[in-house]
């Protein structure tokens, strides 16, 4: 008879060692730490592009809007001269001046705010509307007063056909030899002055005060945020801007001979040196908004004749910088009176 010989049923049925088992534990493991790592990387990366993209586009937006301002700074309508223009003071004011609608100082600052609890620009003016606890240190901060560039009634014709609003609004009345005046009216009212005074042109009041606020939407979220106090109706109403604008620096040519070109670029001019100022040189410092994990920012910024020191932090900052002209400034004027 043949024999069969039988196979143990233990010996098939053997699995793993253990050596095997420490061996596949410790593949898997790397594995995973090199698609986390990856993964992670790849997270990070995403974020400092999106933060870094977000913070040139709101640099782009803010310089645009800062250059436009100090370009339109001191324009009344045309008037030759604002000393023809009676300043009124009105109801909810930045000063106890009449700061709003006084045409003779239509571009003023503060340098490197220090703190003060009231804000006073170089000409000495109180600016009551301000909450300088609110404002980042060290940082500028800029006033500007003009009327819009456009008028909303011109002669009879209504121009801006946006003018439907029934809050009232501060107007320049402008006649047909020059001579003008401040007037409160609504919106809504121009179409009727349309047809009873049409030799009159209303040129609608803007008045700003830019600066750094150094929360967003509420206090202590660290965010840097660009904000204005703009005159609304009776009052100066707070509005936010840019999240992310960390620092804000002027500089400006003065023209100390009357031929329209800038002898020297101050940080920080007198009131009677900003009087002949006729370029702004404006440097703006974004931060992103949020933290970059593994990231340590250890770099300088130069604004101007300002440095920034490296703050040893998380958040990625990017410098922007243009030339804007003063050009309501470059009229002749004379340095002897």
């Amino acid at each position: 008879m043949a024999c069969h010989k039988r196979t143990s049923g233990r010996a098939s049925a053997q699995g793993f060692s253990v050596v095997e088992l420490m061996v596949s534990m410790a593949l898997g493991i790397m594995l995973s730490a090199v698609f986390v790592t990856t993964y992670l990387s790849a997270k990070r990366n995403a974020l400092y592009d999106e933060q870094l993209a977000r913070m040139q586009e709101s640099g782009r937006y803010a310089m645009r809007l800062l250059s436009r301002e100090l370009t339109m700074a001191g324009f009344y309508a045309g008037v030759p001269s604002v000393s023809r223009i009676v300043s009124v003071a009105v109801a909810g004011d930045c000063s106890e001046q009449g700061w709003a609608l006084d045409a003779e100082n239509s571009l003023e600052f503060i340098n490197d705010y220090s703190g003060n609890s009231v804000p006073v620009s170089q000409n000495s003016t109180v600016l009551t509307c301000l909450d300088g606890n609110a404002i980042q240190l060290n940082t500028d901060v800029l006033a500007i007063k003009r009327t819009a560039s456009e008028a909303s009634l011109r002669r009879g014709d209504i121009v801006d056909r946006f003018a439907v609003s029934a809050a009232e609004a501060w107007y320049l009345r402008v006649a047909l030899d020059g001579l003008a005046d401040w007037v409160k009216l609504r919106p809504i009212d121009l179409h009727d002055l349309s047809m009873a005074s049409p030799s009159y042109s209303y040129w609608e009041a803007v008045s700003k005060i830019f600066f750094i606020r150094s929360y967003s939407s509420s206090p202590g979220d660290g965010i840097p945020t660009l904000c204005m106090e703009i005159l609304a109706g009776d009052r100066m109403t707070s509005r936010c801007l840019i999240e992310g604008v960390e620092d804000l620096q002027f500089e400006f040519g003065i023209d100390t001979d009357a031929d329209g070109v800038p002898n020297q670029y101050k940080r920080a001019p007198t009131g009677e040196e900003m009087q002949h100022a006729v370029i702004a040189k404006i440097y703006i410092l974004l931060r992103s908004i949020s933290a970059i994990s593994n990231y340590k920012n250890h770099n300088s910024y130069a604004l101007g004749q300002k440095i920034v020191l490296p703050r040893h932090d998380v958040y990625l900052r990017w410098v922007i910088s243009s030339s804007a002209l003063l050009r309501n400034r470059l009229q002749p004027l004379d340095w002897s009176s």
